[in-house]
C-alpha cells in the first residue's frame, strides 16, 4: 500500500491518465474526485450498494415511499397564528 499526505485541492496522477483530487475532508471523512478514461472501471467497497459502471444503469424505484412519510408532522410548523386584539 502507498501512503501519501495531500492538502486541499492537491492533486495526484497515476498512469498519466487517471487524475484524483482531495475536495474537502473533515474528522473522519474524506471527499476526492476521479477523472479517469471511460474504460477503466472504478468500484467502491461497498457491500449494500454496489456501484453502477454506467449512470443509465441506476433505474429509479416507481412509487418509492419517502423516507419521511408516517412521521408526525412537527409541532408549530402550521399555519402561524397571529395575537388579535379585543
Amino acid at each position: 500500500m502507498f501512503i501519501i499526505s495531500r492538502s486541499r485541492l492537491e492533486k495526484l496522477l497515476i498512469n498519466g491518465n487517471i487524475e484524483i483530487t482531495i475536495l474537502d475532508f473533515s474528522r473522519n471523512r474524506v471527499r476526492f474526485g476521479i477523472k479517469a478514461p471511460k474504460e477503466i472501471r472504478i468500484q467502491t467497497n461497498l457491500k449494500t450498494s454496489p456501484v453502477p459502471e454506467r449512470t443509465d444503469q441506476i433505474a429509479e424505484i416507481p412509487n418509492a415511499a419517502s423516507p419521511l412519510d408516517g412521521l408526525p408532522a412537527a409541532v408549530g410548523m402550521g399555519k402561524r397564528r397571529w395575537p388579535t386584539k379585543e
